[in-house]
């Protein structure tokens, strides 16, 4: 399997066929004596910024807490993973998962606020 190919930037969908956002970042378990193996797949704005620069990573950390978004980034445990072909499915509730925390904040806080047209 190639990594970067096969899974980074690929859509996450849930059991229920959701979208949960794109694999944004690979989280790799060292093991001594083994080769690394895969743990999590992490997705949300902060692991997003960490791809462009650390300071960027922070500013975005630091604006998910001043907007009340509570995770700026999720992690889905790689066991997981039912399948990864054009989309990663991911054995997830997309109803109920935490990765929706940007746009739950969105709704509430902007797409509320919009008079009815």
């Amino acid at each position: 399997m190639k990594l970067v190919r096969d899974v980074l930037d690929k859509q996450i969908r849930g059991r229920d066929g959701e979208k949960l956002g794109k694999v944004d970042g690979i989280i790799l378990e060292l093991r001594e004596g083994e080769p690394p193996r895969v743990a999590y797949l992490e997705l949300g704005s902060a692991t997003m910024a960490r791809r462009i620069s650390r300071r960027l990573e922070r500013w975005a950390i630091v604006l998910n807490r001043k907007l009340g978004v509570r995770r700026p980034r999720y992690r889905i445990a790689f066991d997981r993973v039912l399948a990864y072909e054009v989309d990663v499915k991911v054995d997830i509730d997309t109803r109920t998962s935490p990765a929706f925390a940007w746009e739950r904040w969105f709704r509430d806080h902007i797409i509320r606020r919009i008079p009815p047209g």
